[in-house]
C-alpha cells in the first residue's frame, strides 16, 4: 500500500521539481506570467493523471515555489511588488479551478470507460446466456465471467456446491431470483472490498443469470406442454384409428371362447383344437397391436431412451432370421454381408425390433417358396441394411404414405410396424425409406451413421 502511494506521488513531485529548477535557471530571462503558465500546465497534467486532491496540492505547492524561488525578494515568502502578489493570488485561484476542471474531465473519461467495460461484459454475458439451454451451462458461464472479468477469487452456486472456508476475503451472497422464483444463491469472494459500481455490476450479472434460468424454465414448460398436447392428440387419433382393429380380435376371441363354453362337449376334437388355436392367434395379434400402440406413443412423446453400444448388424439380422425359422419352420430369409462389415453404435434391442417389423411386413407379401434377402453394405459415412422382397410392388402414390402412423393399407388394417421402425431408426440419427426392387417387389433400406452421435434420452 505504501509503495503504491509513493508511485502516485512520484509524478507530481518530479514535474514540480523539474519545472522549479528549470524556472530558477532562467528566472532572470522570463517573467512571472511565463512561470505561472508553466505551473498551470503542470497542475492540469497532474489533475488529469492523479485527480482532484493531488491537483489541489500541486496548485498550492506551485504557488509556494513561485513565491519562494521566482519572486523578489528570493528565498522568502515576502512579495515586494503588490502587483506580483495579485498575480500570485490570481494564479492560485486559476490553478485551483483548472485542477478541478481537469480532474472532472478525467473522472468523466474514467466513468465512460467503466460504463463501456460494464456494457461489454453484460453484452457478452447475455449473448452467452441466450445460446444456453441448461441450468448447468448458465452456472458455468456465470462462474467463468466472474473469475476472468471481475477477478473473483472463488465463486460457488448454492445449494449445488459447498463453498470452502475463505479467509481475508470479501464475500457476497446474491440470490438468483426472477419473477418471484429463487433458483440458487451466488456466493462470490474477492480479495479486496468492491466499490459501489462493482457491486451493481455483480448484481446485474446475477439478475441476467436468473433471467436466463427463468427463460430455460419457461422453454422446458412449453416443451412439456407441447408433449402433453401431442400425447393427447395421439390418444385421440389412436381411439379413432384403431377401434376397428382392436374390436376385431376381441370379437373373435369372445365368440370362439363362447362357442367352446356352450358347445365344447359336442364339438369334434379337431374343431375344438382349431377354435383354441384361433383364440391364441387373435390374442397374439391383439398383444402385438397393443405393443405397437405403446411403442408409437413412446416415440411421439419423445420418451424413447437409447442404450447405444458397438454392435453387429449381421448379428441382428441373424437373430431375426432365427426367430422366423422358429415360427414358420422354414428358411424364409437369406443373408448377405461383406467380410469387412464394421461394428455400429446402436441400441441392439430397439434395432432388432425395427428390423423385425420390416421383415414381418416383407414376409407378408413374399411369394411362397421364395426368400426375402437381408443385405448389408458400407457407404462413405453410413452402414446400410436392406430388406428385399420379391412380391407386389407398392405404387408410388402409396409408397410415400406407408410409413405414416395409422395409415390404412389396401386390406383396411392399420400398419404400425413401419412407422415404429422409422421412428427407431431416426432416433439413431439414421434414415429409413422404401424403394422398388429390380424385377418387382419392395426394398426397405436402413441407413445408420458410421460415426457415433449423441442421442437424446
Amino acid at each position: 500500500m505504501k509503495s503504491l502511494q509513493l508511485q502516485r506521488l512520484l509524478l507530481p513531485i518530479s514535474l514540480l521539481a523539474v519545472s522549479t529548477i528549470g524556472a530558477w535557471l532562467v528566472r532572470d530571462i522570463l517573467t512571472l506570467p511565463n512561470f505561472t503558465m508553466i505551473y498551470l500546465l503542470i497542475v492540469l497534467i497532474i489533475a488529469i493523471r492523479r485527480g482532484t486532491g493531488m491537483a489541489m496540492v500541486a496548485a498550492f505547492v506551485s504557488f509556494l515555489c513561485l513565491n519562494y524561488f521566482l519572486v523578489r525578494p528570493y528565498y522568502t515568502f515576502i512579495v515586494a511588488d503588490p502587483r506580483e502578489l495579485l498575480d500570485l493570488l490570481v494564479f492560485l485561484i486559476v490553478a485551483t479551478l483548472a485542477g478541478q476542471l481537469g480532474a472532472r474531465v478525467r473522472q468523466q473519461a474514467d466513468e465512460a470507460r467503466r460504463q463501456a467495460y460494464e456494457q461489454e461484459i453484460l453484452y457478452r454475458l447475455t449473448q452467452s446466456f441466450n445460446q444456453l439451454t441448461t441450468r448447468e451451462g448458465v452456472f458455468e458461464s456465470l462462474t467463468h465471467m466472474m473469475q476472468h472479468d471481475l477477478a473473483a477469487r472463488s465463486i460457488y452456486i448454492l445449494p449445488y456446491a459447498n463453498p470452502a472456508e475463505v479467509k481475508d476475503q470479501t464475500i457476497h451472497y446474491i440470490l438468483l431470483q426472477a419473477n418471484n422464483q429463487i433458483y440458487a444463491t451466488l456466493c462470490v469472494a474477492f480479495d479486496t472490498p468492491q466499490t459501489a459500481h462493482q457491486l451493481r455490476l455483480i448484481n446485474t450479472c446475477a439478475l441476467q443469470a436468473a433471467m436466463a434460468l427463468y427463460r430455460i424454465e419457461l422453454t422446458e414448460r412449453a416443451r412439456k406442454s407441447q408433449q402433453f398436447e401431442e400425447s393427447d392428440r395421439l390418444k385421440t387419433a389412436i381411439l379413432h384409428a384403431v377401434s376397428h382393429d382392436l374390436r376385431t380380435p376381441i370379437t373373435i376371441i369372445k365368440t370362439s371362447a363362447s362357442n367352446l363354453r356352450q358347445f365344447g362337449d359336442r364339438l369334434p376334437p379337431e374343431e375344438r383344437l382349431e377354435t383354441a388355436e384361433t383364440i391364441e392367434h387373435e390374442a397374439d395379434q391383439l398383444n402385438k397391436l397393443v405393443g405397437n400402440l405403446l411403442d408409437m406413443s413412446r416415440l411421439n412423446a419423445g420418451a424413447l431412451a437409447l442404450n447405444s453400444h458397438p454392435n453387429s448388424l449381421e448379428e441382428v439380422a441373424g437373430d431375426v432370421a432365427a426367430r422366423v425359422w422358429q415360427l414358420s419352420g422354414q428358411e424364409r430369409i437369406k443373408m448377405d454381408f461383406p467380410d469387412d462389415m464394421t461394428l455400429i453404435n446402436f441400441d441392439y434391442g430397439l434395432l432388432l425390433q425395427a428390423l423385425t417389423n420390416l421383415v414381418d411386413n416383407s414376409l407378408r407379401y413374399e411369394p411362397l417358396g421364395s426368400q426375402i434377402e437381408i443385405r448389408g453394405t458400407l457407404q462413405k459415412n453410413e452402414a446400410r441394411l436392406m430388406v428385399i422382397n420379391h412380391g407386389e410392388t407398392i405404387p408410388d402414390e402409396e409408397r410415400i404414405h406407408i410409413m405414416e402412423p395409422f395409415y390404412r393399407g389396401k386390406d383396411g388394417h392399420i400398419g404400425l410396424g413401419l412407422p415404429i421402425a422409422k421412428g427407431i431408426v431416426e432416433a439413431h440419427h439414421g434414415r429409413l425409406w422404401a424403394e422398388e426392387t429390380p424385377g418387382g417387389g419392395e426394398t426397405f433400406v436402413i441407413a445408420l451413421p458410421l460415426e457415433a452421435k449423441e442421442h437424446d434420452a
